[in-house]
């Protein structure tokens, strides 16, 4: 549902009004002429129309103290070529935030379609980052690297800043590779694959 807030007062589209207060000063009434509305969407419109868009799905790992921590990610994308930059983005509560911040690596692994069952493992905030592993095999530990994926980029965290209720990192990108297969898809709230 879409609110339309005027300087005066909140309309509504059924047309009921709620008004802001009665002081009203010369500055707000030549504002309000320049002004019409402006539209406050609410959080489940906008997750539903964000649910329309198709994404990959992909577990984002680092290594920190000696151990390997990651989460799934579909809030991964590519930002610049030259250099090779890209950003994913963490829920600002999560306690990973911890280890990206301090580890300042990253390894994006792009999950295949038959992989539904590691994206599982690493989206569940009731599996330990211990049980979250124990359910892949990894090819490096180093740069935690999970066997079966379409591909990967490794890297180094050259920024992250908080953007709402998310902090957003940036990376660039060092090394990288791709292999055979179909992508896991997400969109609707719910997994999706090709054809």
């Amino acid at each position: 549902m879409y609110f339309y807030c005027y300087l005066l007062g909140i309309y509504t589209k059924d047309g009921t009004t709620k008004s802001l207060g009665k002081h009203t000063s010369r500055f707000y009434l030549k504002l309000q002429k320049k002004i019409a509305f402006f539209v406050i969407m609410e959080q489940d419109d906008f997750r539903a129309i964000c649910a329309q868009f198709a994404t990959g799905v992909t577990v984002i790992t680092t290594t920190h103290n000696s151990k390997p921590c990651g989460f799934t990610a579909n809030s991964f994308t590519s930002v610049s070529l030259e250099p090779a930059i890209i950003l994913f983005c963490l829920k600002t509560a999560s306690e990973t935030n911890a280890a990206f911040q301090a580890s300042k690596t990253f390894t994006i692994n792009i999950l295949s379609d038959k992989q539904e069952n590691v994206s599982n493992a690493f989206a569940s905030s009731k599996n330990s980052q211990e049980a979250r592993f124990e359910q892949v095999e990894l090819i490096s530990i180093k740069s935690p690297l999970i066997k079966g994926g379409l591909g990967y980029l490794t890297g180094e965290i050259i920024k992250y800043e908080e953007v709402g209720d998310h902090i957003v990192y940036y990376g660039q990108v060092n090394e990288g590779n791709r292999f055979e297969g179909n992508p896991l898809l997400y969109a609707k709230g719910g997994y999706q694959r090709l054809g």
